[in-house]
């Protein structure tokens, strides 16, 4: 998500995509005649958040879903290190003398301002005793049924198990808001699904791949997520509540297959995909994510598998190969299934690298070409203000008034510049140019403690000429011809790890959200270019 440098970046990449981008300025679109640029239509779509108890994205009914794994500890002890008797969908069949199971349901309630139910109902089956702490309340018991009260404030509202019958233990815990009338099979947040609308497509990334599920997610078809699951934080979200999700707010759906995954759950995943999607809706489909950043784990195993497969003595061009071949793989399991028009063939490359590695390494690999149907960036804007130390010690020394210009005068155009220079590559082969990501990247990824920077980055994103920035941005985007653009991300708490969300909490009003102002503004025009 975040980028970082290629090991085989070069200094003269810079010089390379200002002639990128002068070629494209001076030429216009490889659709226009010389000094234009045709504007091609840009339709939104959003990344969405991560499922945790501690996201203000709120996005299902049942609030246990996104509560975390369970903990061992005792009375005593939070969390004594002992593991836990689990069953294959994560509810605890058995507790060792002493033992209990804990929970946390949310974390720094205050923080979601008061868009977080005040009341919930719990309703389980099997027999034991439960107990609430912290923020959590016990208000009344009753059979298999409790109702709590969630306070706000910092610290974590809790649920423990502090005994459990063996022979029919608690499971099916539903943990739903007082007073909500919901059909019995409703999954979502209706607040989640109203913030959502005008969203074109939903990329569903960090739900499939989160925190941990590309480290530990199984790799066959099996040991997948499934709606009957304890919680969705662990492997991520089901597939089925993804199609759903897609159906109801008829948004096309774009999916990143873990990197590890055997071609028996590529089909699978296809098949599911082919029977319950909506038949107006197209899939975006990617291989994991972002594989050329060392930062996540598909980057190591891409760069063994592919000089295993001898595919490149060097590492790098061995691992961007092995990328172009594995995609490859899952799109031709795919096509036959699903029909080569309602799926959209996505190869994703770094924005700030240099575009003549999607070229070399990758689109012109083999039969590469000819599986895909478009090249994706992650166009971000501001990204250099705090990359490293120099960056850093820069930046902190500026007001909110100098960092806006520094934005606007310098941000902006260097982030048109990638988008242009990305362009002819992705003319080159006849193909269009979308988002896999985007937005403002103020984010400290320097390593060194910066408060005053992570606060002043906060009020950058908070502020109402943040909404121009993105106008200003979008535009930039659809004159460079770019076509999807994908947020990040739909909500999230500004937070040391960014400032991502369009919206802070689920219920933020639109007046208080300049990004979310700007991209429902953009959304909404007559004729959005």
């Amino acid at each position: 998500m975040k980028p970082t440098p290629m090991p085989c970046r070069q200094i003269l990449r810079s010089c390379k995509m200002v002639l990128a981008a002068m070629i494209v300025l001076i030429t216009g679109s490889l659709h226009g005649s010389a000094g234009e640029i045709q504007v091609g239509r840009v339709t939104i779509g959003s990344n969405l958040n991560g499922l945790s108890y501690w996201s203000t994205q709120l996005p299902f009914l049942d609030a246990f879903k996104t509560s975390s794994a369970w903990i061992s500890g005792t009375k005593d002890f939070w969390d004594d290190g002992r593991r836990l008797d689990l069953d294959e969908r994560g509810w605890v069949k058995s507790l060792a003398p002493g033992q209990v199971a804990n929970r946390v349901l949310f974390h720094d309630t205050v923080k979601f301002s008061g868009s977080l139910s005040r009341r919930f109902i719990v309703e389980y089956e099997g027999n034991g005793d439960l107990g609430y702490a912290d923020l959590a309340k016990l208000v009344k018991h009753g059979d298999h049924r409790d109702i709590i009260e969630i306070e706000s404030g910092k610290g974590d509202a809790t649920l423990s198990l502090t005994s459990i019958d063996p022979g029919n233990y608690i499971r099916n815990i539903r943990m739903i808001p007082e007073g909500i009338q919901a059909e019995p099979d409703e999954i979502f947040n209706p607040v989640f699904l109203s913030r959502l609308k005008g969203y074109r497509a939903l990329r569903f990334m960090i739900w499939m791949l989160g925190d941990s599920s590309e480290d530990i997610a199984a790799r066959r078809w099996s040991g997948r997520a499934t709606l009957q699951d304890a919680t969705w934080t662990i492997k991520g979200a089901p597939l089925e509540v993804m199609v759903a999700l897609s159906n109801r707010l008829q948004a096309d759906p774009w999916f990143c297959l873990p990197h590890a995954v055997d071609d028996d759950y590529v089909r699978r995943f296809a098949e599911l995909v082919q029977s319950s999607l909506h038949p107006k809706l197209k899939v975006y489909l990617e291989y994991s994510n972002e594989v050329w950043n060392d930062v996540f784990p598909q980057t190591a195993y891409a760069r063994k598998q592919g000089m295993a497969l001898g595919l490149s003595q060097d590492p790098s061009e061995a691992m961007l190969r092995y990328y172009a071949k594995r995609a490859v793989e899952i799109f031709s399991i795919f096509e036959p299934l699903l029909g080569k028009k309602r799926i959209v063939r996505v190869l994703s490359f770094q924005s700030d690298g240099m575009p003549e590695y999607s070229d070399e390494l990758v689109l012109s690999f083999g039969d590469t070409r000819k599986h895909v149907d478009a090249v994706a960036i992650g166009p971000y804007f501001g990204t250099e203000l705090a990359a490293d130390a120099d960056g850093v010690a820069r930046t902190r020394k500026m007001s909110l008034d100098e960092l806006l210009k520094e934005l606007e005068n310098s941000s902006l155009p260097k982030a048109k510049a990638e988008m242009l220079a990305h362009v002819v590559v992705a003319r080159k082969y006849g193909l269009p140019m979308i988002a896999y990501e985007g937005g403002q990247h103020l984010w400290n990824m320097s390593g060194q403690d910066a408060p005053e920077l992570d606060a002043l980055f906060t009020a950058a994103n908070r502020d109402p000429r943040m909404s121009a920035l993105y106008s200003r941005y979008l535009k930039d985007w659809a004159e460079a011809d770019g076509g999807l653009f994908m947020h990040l991300l739909d909500c999230g708490s500004f937070e040391g790890a960014g400032n991502w969300g369009a919206l802070e909490y689920i219920t933020q009003p639109r007046a208080e959200a300049p990004k979310y102002d700007a991209l429902q503004r953009f959304m909404s025009a007559p004729d959005p270019p």
